[in-house]
């Protein structure tokens, strides 16, 4: 089973899936944020497409690519 938690930045996402996190056994946390920060790092903004080049990564197409890709082989 996978939880997903939706909202707006700093809406508290990461505190609510910290208080939830140890209810549920055998749980863990999957922040897809972090590949947005690897992918900011690896991709500069002149290597992304024109509708890519936003201060949001999940505009970045390989981040939602790889947010499910990643998501699915950690379950």
């Amino acid at each position: 089973m996978i939880i997903m938690i939706n909202g707006a930045f700093g809406s508290g996402k990461t505190s609510a899936a910290k208080a939830l996190q140890p209810l549920i056994s055998n749980s863990m946390i999957y922040d897809p944020e972090e590949i947005g920060y690897m992918l900011r790092k690896l991709l500069p903004e002149n290597y992304r497409e024109e509708n890519e080049r936003t201060d949001d990564f999940q505009d970045i197409e390989l981040w939602r690519i790889l947010t499910v890709k990643t998501a699915k082989e950690v379950k």
